[in-house]
């Protein structure tokens, strides 16, 4: 009977327990971005010297700041990738066929993935010099910024955080029409939003310090 009423209390603490986690744990996308990556964040955008609210801001935008981060299959991607491996397409972005012969479907698949809370696509592993599962794993951030900085840097670095939006979301700057060709027609505004909110909190931390 001892026993019993043992099993029966732990089974209620563990249930308590449970649910004391689950109701405080960070909900909103700002706060599981901080909980998340913000710290991570902060430690290699100072080693490189880019702008720390750009990338959290970015972080939210492409993965809600969750942990792990979801994953996101690209079909018309995948494609691509595989008539150029096939020989039916010459060429897509840098790869042609000979890159890619070697490769499996399901390999081409996890290329046509992106990955990581900043949603890096597979297929940028290759000129990252690192593996898929690198892009994927533990310093998916540090990779993920590096491939920013890669790509546009120039932007990040003379603050032109529009356009940087921009090219990681739809792969080029804004158009001459300013039109903008991400998959959320409110992708920048969001963007712009967030860095002026983590700015406004950067201030108002320094001023209380």
């Amino acid at each position: 009977m001892r026993s019993l009423l043992t099993a029966v209390l732990l089974l209620v603490a563990i249930v308590l327990l449970y649910f004391y986690i689950f109701q405080n744990r960070p909900s909103d996308p700002i706060s599981l971005m901080e909980a998340n990556y913000a710290a991570e964040i902060e430690a290699v955008c100072e080693e490189m010297d880019l702008s720390a609210e750009y990338f959290k801001a970015l972080v939210i935008l492409e993965s809600s700041g969750e942990k792990p981060a979801g994953t996101r299959f690209e079909d018309h991607v995948f494609k691509r990738l595989k008539e150029v491996r096939d020989g039916k397409s010459e060429r897509y972005g840098r790869f042609t066929p000979k890159q890619l012969q070697i490769l499996s479907e399901n390999t081409l698949k996890k290329m046509a993935t992106s990955w990581g809370p900043l949603q890096i696509m597979g297929y940028h592993c290759i000129p990252l010099g690192i593996s898929l599962e690198q892009l994927q794993g533990d310093e998916a951030i540090r990779y993920g910024i590096l491939w920013a900085d890669k790509n546009y840097g120039s932007y990040l670095r003379r603050g032109d955080f529009a356009n940087s939006f921009h090219i990681h979301n739809a792969g080029q700057p804004l158009p001459a029409n300013g039109i903008p060709k991400t998959h959320d027609p409110d992708y920048i505004r969001k963007g712009l939003d967030y860095i002026k909110l983590f700015k406004e909190k950067k201030r108002n931390s320094k001023i209380e310090q």
